[in-house]
């Protein structure tokens, strides 16, 4: 059975809106063998244990065993449940991306200030193992509102993820970046591991259900959502029916914030940047305003910074559901990229880690001519990043234009030129950016996805898909290097 058995994969897509190839190769086929290895009934003489071995990598399943399985999976709930159990799991971490949870807490506080008395509604969907909806608690206290200002509904089709969160207690692999100071006003050590706070737990209402079937009667509307890096999981027409979903719960003015990767879909649904660099969040359009084009406001006035411009369904690093082969480049040899030196450690991508603290409100440029504000092309390359995220996008691209003179053999380099580009409206040139980065660095992720945005848009549809397959790949490696890298795993 070293391919899905397509009956499966109809049920995972009727049962999740989850697209079984978007799982990485053979991952549906693993689990259902898994599944059978622990649930079939064999005679111990006729089937040996070694045989139960090979079901569960994916291997072999005899079709006596396949049918048995498929029998069990259709007439028992509880299978179900873990059989999805086996293929969601979740990789993620406080404060991941943490420029949505700065905005939620930034704008929460601003909408209560012009409406007080009412009460903040957030949903977190799927929520994982807990710690984006924690994270949007502990941003909110952060910024000064009480627990009676803010009401926190959380789901997942896990049960295993629910449960986890309701216990609350996370190993080092949920604490990522140097940015931890959270972790001591909010958690006590355990033997386990960490306990997040009773205060905040009681904040956040915990559900295991479907996405699809909990957001139709759901009779709230929410000021955020945040359905981030699942989108990219579901095939198109899921994607659309859940997109609409998450639409309708919104309260006038509300925000929903997705994933790096999903931001084209978001465009596709005529929902509009928040222009919040980094926290990928969308509006429904103002009346007689389009996706294309954002009315005049006082946000307006703000520069867009590097907010990206569409990106097509794929992330995020996203939560890695189950293994994916090694990526094997496509536009460059693996040589080219063995050869080149190591980056400088810039902070550009979000993806890879909590994000570096951007600069102040006011970015004061460096004087016209001069390379840095630092002495070196590393220094330049950051000082264009703070700039850019700033708003100031003339000026960054002139410096980050400089240090490439230093730094041509830089992904990141290249790749902050083209989101330089792609902000100000000049996609033949961004496309040609985001390819060099991509040479220098077949695997990056946000390179990736962003080329991808523009093929979609200029009609190459087979072309994003191939790249989007590539940064799903590239994420999910990403992802188990970081957990191999933390040395744990989830409490």
């Amino acid at each position: 059975m070293r391919q899905a058995d397509p009956r499966f994969a109809a049920w995972l897509l009727e049962e999740t809106g989850i697209d079984a190839e978007s799982l990485g190769a053979n991952a549906l086929a693993r689990a259902v063998g898994a599944r059978a290895a622990v649930t079939v009934e064999v005679e111990a003489d006729l089937h040996p244990a070694e045989t139960r071995k090979e079901w569960m990598s994916g291997a072999v399943l005899p079709e006596w065993a396949r049918e048995a399985y498929w029998q069990r999976l259709t007439t028992t709930p509880a299978e179900r449940l873990a059989l999805i159990d086996a293929l969601v799991v979740p990789e993620t971490w406080f404060f991941r991306e943490r420029e949505a949870f700065a905005a939620l807490a930034r704008l929460g506080a601003k909408r209560l200030a012009a409406q007080p008395g009412d009460v903040l509604r957030v949903l977190s969907a799927p929520c994982s193992s807990g710690e984006e909806p924690y994270s949007a608690v502990m941003a909110l206290l952060d910024a000064g509102l009480t627990q009676e200002q803010f009401a926190i509904d959380a789901i997942d089709i896990s049960g295993q993820s629910i449960a986890a969160a309701a216990r609350g207690v996370y190993g080092r692999n949920a604490f990522r970046g140097d940015g931890l100071a959270f972790r001591e006003r909010y958690f006590e050590a355990t033997p386990d591991g960490w306990r997040i706070a009773a205060s905040v737990r009681r904040a956040v209402t915990f559900e295991r259900a479907n996405l699809f079937e909990w957001l139709a009667p759901h009779p709230v509307r929410y000021d955020f959502i945040f359905c981030r890096n699942v989108l990219i999981y579901f095939e198109r027409a899921a994607q659309d029916r859940a997109i609409d979903l998450l639409r309708a719960r919104l309260t006038a003015g509300g925000m929903i914030f997705v994933g790096p990767a999903e931001t084209g879909l978001m465009m596709r649904h005529e929902m509009v940047s928040a222009y919040i660099p980094l926290a990928f969040g969308f509006r429904t359009p103002e009346p007689g305003a389009t996706a294309d084009h954002h009315p005049a406001s006082p946000a307006a006035a703000v520069p867009p910074a590097l907010t990206p411009l569409p990106v097509i369904a794929a992330t995020a690093a996203a939560p890695a559901f189950g293994s994916a082969p090694v990526f094997t480049p496509l536009d460059a040899p693996v040589a080219a990229a063995a050869r080149r030196p190591a980056p400088p450690q810039l902070s550009l991508r979000p993806l890879h880690g909590a994000p570096a603290p951007r600069a102040a409100a006011v970015v004061r440029a460096p004087a016209s001519g001069a390379l840095s504000t630092g002495s070196t092309p590393e220094a330049a390359l950051a000082d264009a990043r703070r700039l850019a995220d700033a708003g100031a996008l003339d000026e960054a691209e002139r410096l980050a234009a400089q240090a490439a003179k230093a730094l041509a053999q830089n992904a990141d380099t290249w790749y902050l030129l083209a989101l330089i580009a792609d902000a100000q409206g000049r996609p033949a040139e961004a496309l040609a950016h985001y390819r060099k980065a991509i040479y220098l660095e077949p695997s990056h992720y946000e390179a990736l996805t962003h080329l991808a945005a523009l093929l979609e848009v200029q009609g190459d549809g087979e072309g994003a898909r191939r790249l989007m397959r590539r940064a799903k790949r590239a994420a999910q490696e990403m992802a188990r290097r970081g957990a191999a890298n933390a040395g744990g795993t989830y409490a």
